[in-house]
């Protein structure tokens, strides 16, 4: 059971690195380059990157929510904890909480993302991603340190 439960922990992790470090990666190295590019070769970069991205993003969610609920049973967590507010009061608890509305915040950010037509929206939903990718980073690391 040790096993299963690092692998899916490392599984968890690998996947989180791949969504945040393909934004990170976006944002710090490719959008610098393509502003002294022309208009024209920007918009196919980027039609080309969104969708290739898009699918990248979306199997990270599948994979970050399998493992992070076995992940959760296995140190155990059961659902009937989130309704105890004894247990939403611990540390555990409550970084936790945190966690999983960062991780709604960017599933639903993530959704309405694709459908935006106005460069303006797309920018401030990326960026809004990427203060929501953080805000769920910070939280895994506490949550390691909370029990």
């Amino acid at each position: 059971m040790r096993a299963l439960y690092l692998a899916s922990v490392w599984l968890h992790i690998a996947a989180a690195m791949t969504w945040v470090g393909g934004m990170v990666t976006f944002v710090v190295a490719v959008m610098p380059y393509f502003r002294r590019r022309p208009e024209s070769e920007k918009a196919a970069f980027l039609e080309w990157f969104g969708a290739r991205f898009r699918a990248i993003a979306w199997a990270c969610f599948a994979i970050i929510a399998v493992t992070g609920t076995f992940n959760l049973w296995a140190r155990g967590v059961r659902p009937g904890d989130f309704l105890r507010p004894e247990w939403r009061a611990t540390p555990f608890g409550s970084i936790l909480q945190i966690k999983l509305a960062a991780v709604l915040v960017a599933v639903v950010l993530s959704a309405v993302h694709e459908r935006t037509a106005s460069r303006g929206s797309a920018r401030w939903m990326g960026r809004s991603l990427l203060v929501a990718a953080v805000v769920i980073t910070v939280a895994a690391v506490m949550l390691v340190r909370a029990q």
